[in-house]
């Protein structure tokens, strides 16, 4: 074992997750199947949500199962030998319908992306820094979109447009199996379309992690390339929700996360049929470092220098501007 190796073997890395878009796009239900197929190194001191169990696979149950606020819960997870504090953070679908209510909405996810930033500047802040404080920084946010659309509409545009300033956003085709693989071709194909036409920056896998030594990286540079062009194509990730009844592979007997119909049985854990273990590997694995360090350097840098004019600004205007400015916000 190499003295990196040794250091990594100790190493605790911490993830933060998040999960948006409209109602009803099995945005729980991804976080529960990743759950699933999460290695748990201390089970005994997790607390998880009850809304994380509660599903809709019954007429009517849609309502009662759906998320009503925000929440999250951490868990300590291995992946490949290395040690995560992982922290999912589900929202409430937003709703179409109402436009002020929306606006709301995405503004409290927002918020809530600010508040990490805004947890990261007190720590720098103080005159002696704690060595131990957490990170709780949202590296990656998955934006679930309807595949019952031809591409992105106008309030996916909108939305997109206001989390791509602050986080790194990866959109992903929600509940795919809906679609012929000629349609979610079709789909994908559109929907980078838009992404490119309304300059929506998403994340986009230009590079890999650097996670291996120089002289091994000198030597699978050629492959890394290839992997983060495939990663590329990919976008958006295409996913499907595993039903809760037991299903079985008639070939093995063992149980399989998916979905079964008249004509065959749909596993959410084969690449063939959706991009669930390509995606989990990109968040967990693969890009991790990359989404850490894009949200520091980028999206917290930018944060920290809006906050800082921002205070010298105000300290630059005189009583009289600020009881003026008050008046003003008053009246609107």
């Amino acid at each position: 074992m190499t003295p990196r190796s040794r250091r990594r073997k100790h190493a605790i890395s911490q993830l933060n997750l998040m999960v948006v878009g409209f109602k009803s796009l099995g945005k729980t239900s991804f976080i529960r199947m990743l759950f699933d197929t999460l290695r748990i190194r201390r089970e005994d001191n997790i607390q998880l949500p009850a809304s994380l169990f509660q599903t809709a696979e019954k007429p009517g149950d849609a309502e009662a199962a759906s998320t009503k606020e925000l929440y999250s819960f951490t868990l300590d997870v291995e992946e490949e030998n290395e040690k995560i504090s992982l922290t999912l953070v589900d929202c409430p679908g937003f709703i179409k319908d109402n436009e002020l209510r929306l606006d709301v909405q995405v503004t409290e996810a927002l918020r809530y992306i600010e508040a990490q930033f805004d947890l990261t500047l007190a720590e720098e802040t103080k005159v002696k820094r704690n060595p131990k404080a957490l990170d709780s920084q949202i590296h990656a946010c998955l934006y679930f979109i309807d595949n019952a659309n031809n591409g992105l509409t106008d309030k996916d545009i909108r939305i997109l447009k206001r989390l791509t300033a602050r986080v790194n956003v990866i959109p992903v085709v929600a509940k795919a199996d809906l679609l012929t693989t000629s349609q979610l071709a079709n789909l994908k194909k559109t929907i980078n379309r838009d992404l490119k036409f309304h300059q929506i920056p998403v994340f986009e896998f230009a590079e890999a992690e650097e996670d291996t030594d120089i002289d091994q990286e000198l030597e699978d540079g050629e492959e890394q390339e290839q992997t983060a062009s495939s990663f590329q194509s990919m976008i958006p990730f295409s996913l499907i929700a595993p039903e809760d009844a037991i299903i079985t592979d008639p070939n093995t007997s063992e149980r399989i996360r998916g979905r079964q119909f008249p004509w065959g049985i749909i596993d959410c854990l084969n690449p063939k049929h959706c991009d669930f273990v390509v995606l989990r590997n990109v968040l967990l694995t693969s890009h991790r470092k990359l989404f850490k360090d894009r949200t520091l350097e980028s999206f917290y840098e930018q944060y920290r220098t809006e906050r800082l004019l921002a205070r010298k600004a105000s300290k630059m205007i005189t009583k009289e501007q600020k009881k003026k400015l008050l008046e003003d916000l008053s009246e609107i």
